[in-house]
């Protein structure tokens, strides 16, 4: 009879314990779907999918990253900390503060599928254990994302050394 209680209390203390993740990864939005950031956004995720395997991880920091426009720069943004990898399984992110700093400085984002989302996994002392990111997505909402690759200063000069070669041909007949 002796096992049966040492069972009882190993049982007892696996529930007790706060949940841990066995893995991650990102489950929503939907990445076939462009991003609008004219309207909130739920970011989704699993810890229990996945191939990163990352059990000590208590909680997470969710980002955002974004490559400008011309530059080809990338921009991120921290969404949210000290998230629950378990419970809950998603965020609603209002994309309204960072479409505001992006106007006030006249910024502009690639309109390509090339920004994600980013888990910063940590452990119980706050310590970063891995980095996973979702897949990428095309943004839409404003008119600070370019239109086409490269935006309108990419098509002008293009434009300019299409001119400038024309030029050169001419002159190379003449």
């Amino acid at each position: 009879m002796r096992p049966r209680p040492v069972l009882l209390s190993t049982i007892t203390l696996a529930c007790a314990l706060p949940p841990t993740a066995h893995a991650f990864q990102f489950t929503g939005p939907d990445s076939a779907d462009k991003l609008d950031l004219a309207k909130p956004i739920t970011v989704e995720w699993s810890a229990t999918e996945g191939s990163l395997h990352v059990p000590e991880a208590r909680s997470l920091e969710l980002w955002f990253s974004a490559v400008t426009g011309d530059s080809g720069s990338q921009a991120s943004w921290q969404l949210a900390a000290n998230l629950s990898i378990s419970s809950p399984t998603s965020y609603e992110w209002d994309p309204s503060s960072i479409v505001e700093g992006i106007q006030d400085i006249d910024g502009t984002l690639s309109p390509e599928a090339v920004h994600n989302f980013e888990a910063r996994l940590l452990d119980v002392n706050g310590n970063r254990l891995a980095t996973v990111g979702s897949d990428n997505y095309a943004v839409e909402g404003f008119d600070f994302v370019e239109n086409s690759v490269g935006g309108e200063r990419t098509r002008a000069r293009v434009y300019l050394a299409v001119v400038g070669a024309a030029a050169g041909v001419l002159l190379g007949d003449l």
